[in-house]
């Protein structure tokens, strides 16, 4: 056998229940031909429906020469509550999100639980039980790092019942390096970090532009968010001064280039 092939992780499915198998089947078959961002979620959407996880969110992470975080990309939000969402990425939660910052140092799968509890620094502690708050304290993230790009792909999986985690973790594991090349293979090649010019924006006003970027009219949007069309005008007038921009093509161009969060 050549050995530079991995072998086959027999012992992750030795206690697999056959509708497992057939689940698990299912999400690497859809893995592996997906192609697209939509194709992506689409993947992770089946792979929820057959692990114990109440919430998943997946994307990449951005990373500096010297390995430390610089931003997000290609988030596809599953789940996760689009306000803890905003607040993560208003509050630059990214730097001190200590299970993200084990997933970049070690490439290893991570149980929040575990890494929650050996936190040492104030603003940890708080990112915890903020994180809490939100029902996010138990959980399991997995990536895989792919250095010629600078990036770290990540795969969140939260809520559920803890005591069921465990059986799964492998599963995850495994799943994680099917998922990130899928990721990569969908993935924008020019997009950036969040710049702090994007960071100006308003939670309504993210909505707004993510409604922007999906072809959505002023008209369009206004019935969606169930205000007047003359508001929406108001809010899309405070995105382009924010943004510095004059158009709206210029300023949904600018905000996905430096990693506007997708809230959808």
């Amino acid at each position: 056998m050549d050995t530079a092939i991995l072998p086959f992780p027999a012992h992750i499915f030795e206690e697999s229940s056959k509708t497992d198998l057939q689940n698990f089947i299912e999400v690497m078959h859809y893995a592996t031909l997906a192609e697209t961002p939509q194709d992506v979620k689409n993947v992770l959407i089946r792979t929820k429906k057959f692990l114990p996880f109440d919430r998943l969110i997946g994307g990449l992470v951005r990373l500096g020469a010297d390995g430390a975080f610089e931003g997000f990309s290609d988030v596809l939000n599953v789940n996760f509550p689009q306000i803890w969402l905003f607040q993560y990425w208003k509050n630059g939660y990214g730097k001190i999100d200590p299970v993200l910052h084990a997933l970049v140092r070690s490439q290893k799968t991570q149980v929040w639980n575990q890494v929650y509890a050996d936190v040492k620094s104030d603003k940890e502690r708080e990112f915890v039980e903020t994180a809490t708050s939100f029902g996010l304290s138990d959980g399991v993230t997995v990536g895989s790092l792919d250095p010629s790009c600078g990036v770290t792909s990540f795969f969140a999986f939260a809520g559920g019942e803890p005591a069921q985690h465990g059986q799964y973790v492998k599963f995850v594991d495994y799943l994680g390096q099917h998922l990130h090349l899928a990721l990569m293979r969908s993935t924008s090649k020019t997009a950036c970090v969040t710049s702090k010019c994007v960071n100006k924006l308003s939670p309504k006003e993210v909505t707004i532009l993510n409604w922007m970027k999906d072809g959505k009219t002023n008209w369009e949007i206004a019935q969606i968010t169930g205000v007047s069309e003359r508001t929406i005008r108001f809010h899309v007038e405070s995105i382009f001064s924010k943004l510095d921009v004059t158009s709206r093509t210029q300023a949904v161009a600018f905000a996905v280039q430096h990693g506007l969060p997708n809230l959808a």
